[in-house]
């Protein structure tokens, strides 16, 4: 897995790991319950359906924590969205403390968070920015608040006390707003990726509804353009299509263009762009942009994805 992660970007793959384990997970539209982990007559996992898919894998996280760390039963709820992992426990709290704390380790681990830092250029200071940090919580997989929490406890030097606060204070509407611009969806749950040449060849791990925010350099003073036919292609639609630039004041400058679009539909493939003069339609392109989608989530009721694909793959 880390090796993929290295080499194509994404996230741990929390519900394979499940699967993998040996362990047989269901997603139900639980009430009151994220999650239910049973260990008689054998161990299994239920997760809810009725929550993000950051909380969907947390959860899954937590109940192998519990299978992992040969706990008994539990019933989970809310709570192990509000639990600081770490601190003392009380005696009767003390496994769901562990398994907050696995949960935690085994979905955000320092190489990572590296991983990406090294990919997308970031610095341990650009984390101070509640956009940059949003960013890399979409790639890790986790929420917004598990992400600043998880770079204090892993000693990134620019997230102090006081820094993790400032974050804190930012809700992710507000980021998504800055990204938006004047666009506003029909909701503020979805998330918002903003994806820049930096993102070539990876692999973007998301939900049906998100929105993406290409910015890409453009050489339009040379009379080359990006053409977007390909996300009408994909199945997505552009809301929004601007330019900023030229970068510099020379004549035949770059700009950069700024697409955003969405899809609401659950899909899976590959997405190439390519920079193009229009006249020349078939002609070489100077750049193009590739990266694997892979949109399916959050999880739908019966098995995980990742059941279904081993299920495949084994017939």
């Amino acid at each position: 897995m880390r090796d993929r992660i290295e080499e194509q970007g994404g996230r741990i793959d929390v519900f394979d790991t499940i699967v993998r384990s040996g362990v047989p997970l269901l997603f139900r539209p639980l009430d009151g319950l994220l999650g239910v982990f049973i260990n008689e007559p054998m161990p299994g996992v239920l997760v809810t359906t009725k929550r993000s898919l950051s909380i969907q894998r947390f959860t899954g996280a937590h109940e192998l924590g519990h299978f992992t760390l040969g706990h008994d039963p539990s019933l989970d709820d809310e709570s192990i969205l509000r639990r600081m992992p770490y601190r003392a426990a009380p005696d009767d709290k003390q496994q769901e403390f562990e398994a907050d704390a696995f949960a935690t380790e085994f979905m955000l681990p320092p190489w990572l968070f590296a991983t990406h830092f090294v990919r997308q250029g970031w610095t341990a200071a650009a984390m101070a920015d509640p956009i940059t940090t949003y960013q890399l919580s979409l790639r890790v997989g986790a929420s917004y608040e598990a992400t600043c929490r998880s770079l204090m406890r892993h000693g990134v030097e620019a997230i102090d006390r006081r820094t993790l606060d400032n974050l804190l204070r930012v809700q992710p509407k507000q980021i998504k707003q800055t990204l938006l611009g004047d666009y506003e969806p029909p909701d503020w749950w979805r998330d918002v990726w903003l994806l820049t040449e930096k993102d070539e060849g990876t692999i973007i791990e998301g939900s049906r509804s998100d929105l993406f925010v290409l910015k890409l350099t453009e050489h339009s003073g040379s009379g080359y353009v990006w053409t977007f036919d390909e996300l009408d292609d994909a199945g997505f639609a552009v809301v929004r299509d601007e330019r900023e630039g030229p970068v510099g004041n020379s004549v035949g400058g770059h700009t950069t263009r700024s697409i955003t679009a969405c899809s609401e539909s659950a899909q899976e493939g590959w997405l190439t762009l390519a920079e193009r003069r229009p006249w020349i339609p078939d002609g070489m392109p100077l750049t193009e942009f590739c990266v694997h989608y892979d949109l399916n989530g959050p999880e739908v009721e019966g098995l995980s994805q990742a059941e279904r694909r081993l299920l495949l793959e084994a017939a």
